[in-house]
């Protein structure tokens, strides 16, 4: 079985537990757990009408449907067939226009122009993301963004023990970190995702002729002291898993953002 198959499974079995346990924002885009939104860090063009996006990796696609609320003309891919249909319905809610493509973000085409491609933690999942960033990069209008969130590879450790000093990050090795290798309920379907060091992702974008606009490595909010209507209206994607994992994700960033441009010429 491919890899494509593996994950297409793994979601199609997780989507309807996983869009039910986590809080995904529709109003704002999300870049990891318990972080702030682009409404934070700006990131996102300044206009968004009748831009053409592409999102890689979509689930249930609330950060494209974000920007389709903002005049954008939004394409939203992902292998699950049942992610696709629970984005289709929130698009369907908000009476936004959304195309969705079922496919593996290894196995996209990328035939068409885009003003913006985008994915949060949609490539750890790719057998070769370095090939997915080059042929998005050719993909991309001119002047053009790609804007990614990738995993962390310091997250990829793992975490111990110290004595009276509480809990410490064991990393082996961070130019090869281990996979996070998950099942299905009954471990019929494996897949993985994977981090790699960060000058391999700025490298992958230099190589596609890009231009690096931002690197980011986002600190977790301090949610054991925010009020719930405060996290509503500033983290976009939420979770009581993730929520009991604070003490880690805000030593360590989950996830590392990057923006990167394709020159006008």
């Amino acid at each position: 079985m491919s890899s494509s198959e593996d994950n297409r499974n793994y979601w199609d079995e997780i989507a309807s537990d996983y869009q039910d346990q986590t809080r995904i924002s529709c109003e704002d885009y999300h870049y990891g757990p318990l972080v702030p939104g682009d409404s934070h860090y700006h990131l996102l063009p300044e206009s968004l009408e009748n831009l053409d996006c592409l999102e890689l990796g979509c689930g249930a696609a609330q950060n494209s449907i974000y920007l389709a609320s903002k005049g954008a003309n939004c394409t939203a891919l992902d292998v699950s067939e049942k992610q696709l249909k629970a984005a289709q319905s929130l698009a369907n809610d908000r009476k936004l226009k959304l195309n969705t493509i079922q496919a593996g973000i290894d196995e996209f085409a990328f035939e068409d122009t885009y003003d913006l491609i985008h994915s949060s933690f949609g490539l750890p999942f790719a057998d070769d993301p370095e090939l997915v960033i080059e042929k998005a990069a050719m993909s991309l209008k001119p002047g053009g963004s790609l804007l990614l969130s990738l995993a962390h590879p310091v997250f990829a450790g793992e975490w111990l023990e110290v004595d009276e000093e509480g809990e410490g990050l064991f990393l082996h090795d961070y130019f090869n970190p281990p996979a996070d290798v998950r099942f299905t309920e009954d471990d019929t379907v494996m897949v993985r995702s994977r981090a790699w060091p960060i000058s391999d992702y700025v490298s992958w974008v230099f190589d596609a002729n890009l231009s690096l606009e931002a690197l980011i490595e986002p600190q977790a909010l301090p949610v054991p002291i925010m009020e719930e209507d405060e996290i509503k209206h500033i983290i976009p994607y939420d979770s009581k898993i993730w929520r009991q994992l604070y003490s880690q994700i805000s030593k360590v960033p989950v996830v590392v953002i990057i923006k990167a441009n394709k020159p006008l010429d």
